[in-house]
C-alpha cells in the first residue's frame, strides 16, 4: 500500500470515527428539557384520548385497581388545555369524572348527583388520596417537579426514556415519581407515585391512545338535573 493510500485509510478511519463518536454524543446530549418540549409539543398537536389503568391509594391509605379514560382538547396554550376523567374503577369513583380547564376543576359526584366547582389552583380529584389534575400539562409538571433523566428503559410501546422527579413543594401529595415517555411517539406510557416511605400512591399505565374528534361541548357534558355547587 503506498503512502497515499494508508494516509487516505488512516484519514477515512479517523473521519468515521469522528462520526461515530459525534452520533453516540447527540444521543447523550438529549436532556429532560428536551424531551420535555417533544412531549409537550406531540400531545399539542390535537385532541386525544388514552385509558389509565393500574393501581392508587385512596384517602384512607388503601390500594384500589384504577382504570379511567382520559381525554385532552389541546389548547393555543398550555393552560387552555381542557382535560376529563372518567372513572371506572376504583368503585367507590365510578361514574365519577372530572374536568379541569384553565381556571376551573368541575367533580361530578355519581351518588349526590352533584358538580362540585373550584379554583383550578387548589383543586384535586375528590375522592383520591393524590392530585392527578396537572399530569396532562408536562409544562405545568415541570414547574412543579424537580426532573431529572434517569436513562433509557423498554417499554411495551417501545424504547423509551425514564425520568425521575421530585416535587418543589410538599402539597404535591406524592415524594417522588418516575415517568417513563416513549421515544418514537413522545408521551408518558406510565406513571409511577411514592410516598416518603417509598410506598406507591399511584402506578398507572398508559394505554391505548389515539387522536380524537373531541369537542369542548362533550367534555363539559353533565347530567342536565345535576345540581351545581360552587367552592
Amino acid at each position: 500500500m503506498s503512502s497515499i493510500q494508508r494516509l487516505t485509510s488512516n484519514a477515512l478511519f479517523i473521519l468515521a470515527l469522528a462520526i461515530s463518536y459525534t452520533l453516540f454524543t447527540i444521543g447523550l446530549a438529549q436532556t429532560v428539557t428536551d424531551i420535555g418540549k417533544q412531549v409537550q409539543d406531540n400531545l399539542s398537536k390535537s385532541p386525544w384520548e388514552a385509558n389509565i389503568t393500574g393501581k392508587i391509594q385512596l384517602p384512607d391509605g388503601s390500594s384500589q385497581d384504577a382504570d379511567f379514560r382520559v381525554q385532552v382538547i389541546p389548547g393555543k396554550a398550555a393552560a387552555d388545555t381542557l382535560l376529563r376523567i372518567d372513572f371506572k374503577k376504583p368503585s367507590s369513583l365510578e361514574g365519577n369524572f372530572v374536568v379541569v380547564s384553565d381556571k376551573e376543576v368541575w367533580n361530578y359526584l355519581f351518588l349526590t348527583n352533584q358538580v362540585v366547582i373550584q379554583p383550578r389552583a387548589k383543586a384535586n380529584v375528590q375522592g383520591l388520596g393524590v392530585n392527578l389534575t396537572g399530569l396532562s400539562d408536562f409544562n405545568q409538571l415541570t414547574e412543579k417537579v424537580n426532573l431529572k433523566l434517569l436513562g433509557d428503559a423498554q417499554s411495551p410501546d417501545g424504547p423509551a426514556w425514564r425520568i425521575q422527579g421530585t416535587p418543589k413543594e410538599a402539597s404535591q401529595g406524592f415524594a417522588s415519581m418516575e415517568i417513563v415517555v416513549l421515544k418514537s411517539d413522545p408521551r408518558p406510557v406510565s406513571i409511577t407515585l411514592k410516598d416518603a416511605s417509598g410506598k406507591a400512591v399511584a402506578d398507572l399505565a398508559v394505554s391505548n391512545f389515539k387522536r380524537s374528534a373531541l369537542t369542548p361541548q362533550a367534555l363539559k357534558k353533565y347530567p342536565a338535573d345535576a345540581e351545581v355547587v360552587k367552592k
